[in-house]
């Protein structure tokens, strides 16, 4: 079914292509040079292709070109209206002589010409209603041809890419430097119209939008020769103007020329803000202010007739203009104090924050200390009831002499302790003596006055001390170091290594004790 509504399609088309042409060219046959002309230009300016009703037309109106494209929409039998026209216009001002629009018109007022035409109006009447039934089938196959293209195809049409405003906007300066050169006003480039006016709006500029348009005559005198003037140039730059400016032919432009409503070309627009009326607050102004156009000129001017424009719409727009920069700067000027004073208040509280944590931090440290220096004594004071009781060695008994060394430590603060070891007794029993040392001295003394250079720690100063257990959660660190003197050799407190085993402790030995500094201390301790 489908295929044979295409072949039908097809021959209709073939025989629209094929029949036509001949009509046409039998239309056309039958004309003269200068009727041909007119109906030419009928159809380039009514875009009509229809050719048998074209000349029924212009045949109706005697043909003329005027008249024809006024009546070409009353049907026929109506009375048709004939225009007439200004004496003055077909003829030309230097010579009083037809002109060449009228001559070709055939609005020559020879009789030959009107003579001819009535002649040729009954034989073209003839033909064109012989003609009718094919002009009829004709536009009612053509329709149906139409139609039915549209129906079985229907391309996809993609508009074409409208360019953001700041694009147009970097176009056009392009555009007109290469043309005009650089010396131009500095044209708003961080956008469109609307940053423009949106700009000069919160800044309380005046603005100057121009639009050009280079099919006008004058557009190329003013790019080139006014907008370059030096004196609307120093204007603009000691009022800080905001200056956009477009070209018709662009789309933004274009819609800024139909809200303007910009009829000749080039046109430059005063804009500004809206001066209050008298029964308007400051307030309300501030609120509902809008730029609106204060002036217009379009067509070409001169330089210092813009710069006198602008001055005349200063006058009207500067006071209200001046308060409102004048409440605007104290706004910012109160803003900016309040800002100052919000971050002096914050730099304060910083600072006070920031010594509340110092304190904080010195304090959770120092009960951190206080912490560890209790754990510490208890773990000493539970080392004091740990460490073994100093061997003795019998002068008979060889073999106990051989299980027994004697070790003399100097200790840090130069104090020189003499203790005997057993064989089996380990490096690390060799650093709890060392750190329990001060306690078991202080437990001696205050038992007896007269302290043996040798630290016995007999079993009766120990007995002083009450039972202490472990402190839980504590890990014990040396803040000293044990080593020989010659050749150094630190011995580190290893709980797993006999001192029998160790060379250079047995059978006597000298070990030197050397404070060290643990900084990580309070960190791991706990």
């Amino acid at each position: 079914m489908g295929m044979r509504c295409n072949y039908h399609f097809l021959a209709i088309y073939t025989f629209i292509a094929l029949f036509f042409p001949f009509i046409d060219r039998f239309w056309m046959e039958s004309l003269s040079t200068q009727q041909r002309r007119i109906l030419s230009e009928y159809q380039s300016i009514t875009h009509s292709e229809d050719v048998p009703n074209s000349i029924r037309i212009l045949d109706e109106n005697d043909w003329d070109l005027e008249t024809s494209v006024q009546n070409r929409y009353i049907p026929s039998g109506y009375k048709r209206q004939r225009y007439k026209r200004d004496a003055t216009e077909d003829y030309d001002e230097d010579n009083d002589s037809p002109s060449s629009t009228s001559a070709l018109l055939g609005h020559s007022g020879s009789s030959t010409a009107s003579s001819s035409t009535a002649q040729r109006k009954p034989k073209w009447r003839i033909l064109t209603a012989f003609m009718w039934p094919f002009n009829f089938v004709g536009k009612i196959t053509w329709h149906i041809f139409h139609y039915s293209v549209r129906l079985i195809y229907r391309p996809t049409i993609t508009p074409p890419r409208r360019r953001d405003p700041r694009s147009e906007a970097d176009r056009f300066l392009q555009n007109f430097e290469s043309t005009y050169g650089t010396i131009h006003p500095d044209f708003f480039s961080d956008g469109g119209y609307m940053q423009a006016l949106k700009t000069a709006k919160d800044e309380l500029k005046y603005m100057m939008a121009i639009l050009c348009s280079e099919e006008h005559d004058d557009n190329d005198t003013f790019c080139r020769q006014v907008l370059a003037d030096t004196e609307l140039l120093e204007f603009l730059r000691q009022h800080e103007v905001v200056v956009w400016a477009g070209n018709v032919r662009y789309a933004e432009a274009y819609q800024v020329s139909n809200i303007l409503q910009a009829t000749t070309y080039p046109f430059v627009g005063i804009i500004a803000l809206q001066p209050p009326t008298s029964n308007s607050t400051s307030s309300s102004m501030n609120c509902q202010r809008k730029m609106v156009l204060m002036d217009r000129i379009e067509g070409l001017t001169s330089a210092s007739s813009i710069v006198r424009r602008m001055e005349t719409v200063m006058q009207l727009v500067d006071a209200s203009l001046q308060s409102l920069r004048e409440e605007q700067e104290q706004r910012e000027t109160e803003r900016r104090l309040r800002q100052q004073q919000d971050e002096a208040y914050l730099e304060s509280l910083r600072a006070d924050q920031e010594k509340q944590k110092q304190k904080e931090a010195a304090e959770k440290a120092q009960v951190k200390r206080e912490l560890r220096a209790r754990l510490r004594e208890q773990y000493i004071k539970y080392l004091c009831q740990t460490i073994p009781e100093e061997p003795t060695t019998a002068p008979s008994s060889s073999n106990s002499i051989k299980s027994v060394t004697k070790i003399n430590f100097r200790m840090a603060n130069g104090e020189r302790v003499l203790r005997k070891f057993k064989a089996d007794d380990t490096l690390k029993d060799i650093y709890n003596f060392v750190e329990a040392y001060p306690y078991l001295k202080e437990m001696e003394e205050g038992r007896t006055v007269n302290y043996p250079s040798e630290a016995s720690t007999s079993s009766s100063a120990r007995k002083n001390i009450s039972p202490i257990g472990r402190p839980e959660s504590y890990v014990h660190r040396f803040n000293f170091s044990i080593h020989t003197s010659f050749p150094r050799k630190v011995y580190e407190a290893d709980d797993n290594r006999k001192l029998a085993d160790e060379e250079g402790l047995w059978p006597s030995a000298t070990l030197i004790v050397d404070t060290i500094d643990n900084e990580e201390e309070d960190k791991d301790d706990f």
